[in-house]
């Protein structure tokens, strides 16, 4: 029958520190103890080894015969196990100075580097790593622990994901810089209707209600063309090719309108939204790098949501 472990790594380390000192009273100081508790832990692993470990003569603490054995076998043993602390304390460390957000390509190329660029500026201990990931995948990653939480524009279908919505974002109208639709700021869904309709893919089911009911109004506002790209998009906006709809959060802080080659108007009589949030797995433990960007991003999300006029920003 083997013999049972009643003792711990704090009677080994007790050990080891007072027979590199030669002192209780200095292996206390080290340790940050009071003496009583040492001479317990001390007290506990000789009767756990059936034999006594320490001498006292009138200068110093010496090891026994056994003493000597002990340590030559246990302080390896205890090396290695501050060493695997140690490793996992710096993993832990490095986990808490960085940050893994996964959004959509579009949110990922507009919305998230100014925020990160404003946070790492005044966290400068604090790394934010961006991952563009197309709708689907976000879910997965969420649930596998590769990233701490995703940006995205609606809940993933996924059980066991949490949404917070942290803003509501209203669409836009955005043409060629002096297109006479949009010169007075507001833009009628029969004005649109007249012009070529552009459409980023993602937005389709988006708009469809507004599709919808402007066919029950005998208007047309099916796209000509549907891109996935929204700097492919805007570029064929400003080449006069028609008119879209983006979010004017994202224009706000993404800084995407060249107000040189593009101006923006409000959609007059209809007001489509689309609620940006946070989606992280449910009971998830979060770093405090996450909780501080995360902070940070609903700050800068819920202040430009509440701005003014997107064309009076840009």
């Amino acid at each position: 029958m083997k013999a049972r472990i009643n003792i711990g790594p704090a009677e080994l380390e007790t050990f080891l520190v007072i027979a590199e000192l030669g002192s209780f009273s200095k292996a206390a100081d080290r340790l940050a103890l009071a003496q009583p508790s040492i001479s317990n832990r001390v007290q506990r692993l000789e009767r756990a080894m059936r034999t006594r470990l320490f001498e006292r003569t009138t200068r110093a603490v010496v090891l026994t015969p056994s003493g000597e054995r002990l340590r030559s076998r246990v302080g390896p043993l205890i090396q290695q196990l501050q060493d695997v602390i140690e490793e996992f304390s710096a993993d832990a460390d490095a986990r808490n100075r960085s940050v893994v957000v996964a959004t959509t390509p579009m949110l990922a190329t507009v919305l998230l580097p100014p925020i990160i660029t404003s946070f790492e500026r005044q966290n400068p201990a604090i790394c934010v790593e961006l991952e563009d990931k197309v709708t689907p995948q976000l879910a997965s990653d969420i649930r596998s622990g590769r990233v701490d939480f995703a940006v995205v524009a609606q809940r993933p279908p996924t059980e066991g994901i949490e949404f917070e919505i942290v803003a509501a974002d209203r669409l836009m109208v955005v043409g060629p810089r002096g297109h006479k639709a949009l010169a007075s700021g507001s833009v009628p869904v029969d004005e649109l209707a007249r012009h070529p309709f552009l459409l980023l893919a993602a937005y389709k089911a988006l708009i469809g209600p507004l599709v919808a009911k402007a066919a029950g109004e005998g208007l047309d506002l099916s796209p000509v063309r549907t891109v996935t790209n929204v700097s492919t998009l805007l570029g064929l906006v400003s080449a006069g090719l028609g008119l879209t709809l983006l979010p004017g959060l994202v224009l706000r802080i993404g800084g995407l309108i060249d107000d040189s080659r593009l101006e923006i108007a409000t959609l007059e009589g209809t007001v489509l939204t689309r609620d940006w949030g946070i989606a992280s797995l449910a009971g998830h433990d979060w770093s405090p790098g996450a909780k501080a960007f995360a902070a940070a991003l609903r700050a800068a999300l819920r202040a430009h949501s509440a701005s003014g006029p997107v064309h009076e920003l840009v």
